[in-house]
């Protein structure tokens, strides 16, 4: 049986998100140290990644910088799990026209 040594726990979580290179991908699971996202094809990537997730519902941006710890490649996709650094919550004001700093 597999043994977890994470040490923050996981949620199973799917949601676009964009990465900084225009690049479309979708999380798999997040936690509040780190994530877990699939891109379409097999894409080679090392070393860091900045990406953006609109939560709409809660009129919240979050971006972040990624550490890359490791890379998968399955079933013509890549899975890409980071250690988040820098990462940023903001709020979208209702024009739109802005983004206010939480």
């Amino acid at each position: 049986m597999f043994e977890e040594h994470r040490i923050e726990p996981r949620e199973r979580l799917a949601l676009p998100i964009k990465l900084g290179d225009g690049l479309r991908a979708v999380t798999r699971n997040i936690s509040p140290t780190g994530l877990y996202f699939e891109i379409d094809g097999e894409r080679l990537m090392h070393g860091l990644v900045d990406f953006e997730m609109h939560l709409a519902e809660a009129g919240m941006k979050f971006t972040a910088v990624g550490e890359i710890v490791r890379v998968e490649h399955d079933a013509g996709k890549t899975g890409v799990a980071v250690r988040l650094m820098a990462p940023r919550l903001e709020l979208i004001n209702d024009e739109g026209s802005g983004i206010d700093s939480v």
